[in-house]
């Protein structure tokens, strides 16, 4: 019947359309009802990017709320009562498999870098992935397992997150945050003549044992 067919369902929101559109909010509410994961729109990072995505192809509705929960993460990262770690390694790539094996799912790895008087405006669109703002600095890369089928995608991301750190070595001080089922951790980093240098954590004993253990320790 004729009149039937304006009873029907209508279709659903397209969270890309919408966040082309300039419609942030719109896109992250059809997202999550599409089972996406949920992000507060207002969070800084995702109006950064949800501004930039009408020109910037690379900024889709499932990377603008993966940085987000990254910058999120970073920005947990406590700022005092940290503990001093003096542990040293050389390069990052090595440290990828091992660091991910034995993490629980869900988990995310972040990287994030303080902020340099020289950083361009985040507002300004750049290279994909590139000048994406949190709270104390720009990220650097994340890579995630939220749900076990999506161990071996977070594997080869922190891959390459890891050889990423090793070919453009990020200036000023570096946060690294690892989150599983277990818990987080915090480390903060400096690197000095061609090496990386720990120098507070939110916990030594795990920051050390993970450095020694999938580092090539110094």
């Amino acid at each position: 019947m004729f009149w039937l067919a304006g009873c029907a369902d209508p279709p659903p929101l397209d969270p890309q359309a919408l966040l082309r559109e300039g419609k942030l909010g719109e896109a992250l509410a059809a997202y999550a009802l599409g089972g996406g994961d949920v992000v507060p729109p207002e969070h800084p990072t995702a109006q950064t990017l949800g501004k930039r995505a009408g020109s910037e192809p690379w900024i889709t509705v499932p990377v603008l709320v993966d940085l987000t929960q990254a910058a999120a993460l970073l920005e947990s990262a406590p700022q005092t009562r940290l503990q001093s770690v003096d542990v040293s390694f050389e390069r990052w790539g090595p440290m990828a498999d091992c660091t991910t094996e034995r993490l629980q799912v869900p988990w995310r790895i972040a990287v994030g870098r303080t902020a340099l008087a020289g950083d361009p405006d985040p507002l300004l669109a750049g290279k994909p992935f590139q000048n994406v703002p949190y709270a104390r600095g720009r990220i650097v890369g994340t890579a995630s397992a939220l749900r076990p089928t999506y161990v071996d995608a977070g594997r080869s991301e922190a891959s390459a997150l890891f050889a990423g750190l090793d070919v453009n070595p990020p200036a000023h001080r570096v946060t690294v945050m690892v989150t599983d089922a277990t818990g987080a951790l915090a480390l903060n980093l400096d690197r000095r003549d061609g090496v990386w240098w720990t120098t507070s954590t939110t916990d030594a004993v795990a920051a050390a044992e993970w450095i020694t253990r999938c580092g090539s320790v110094r």
